[in-house]
């Protein structure tokens, strides 16, 4: 694993761990039927986020996946209806 070693990654640092994620990404939106375009947004929006945390974070390709799955199980939440 060859990955930068300042506290910012770099363009290559991300597109490495993805590739290494890819299959494993692809399978959680599926699961979830999410559609591509909302993936990708996904996707980004949480490689933004590890971006600031990159220097903190010891097992980043756990991190991502944790939070995308936070991500959808929250968005879910929010579009289930309630019983009141």
């Amino acid at each position: 694993m060859n990955m930068s070693s300042s506290g910012e990654p770099t363009r290559d640092d991300l597109r490495r761990l993805l590739d290494r994620l890819q299959p494993r990404i692809v399978r959680l939106f599926q699961r979830h039927g999410v559609s591509t375009a909302d993936a990708e947004r996904r996707v980004t929006e949480t490689l933004t986020r590890l971006s600031y945390r990159w220097d903190r974070v010891r097992d980043r390709e756990r991190w991502l996946l944790d939070a995308l799955r936070q991500d959808l199980m929250a968005r879910r939440e929010t579009k289930e209806p309630r019983d009141e």
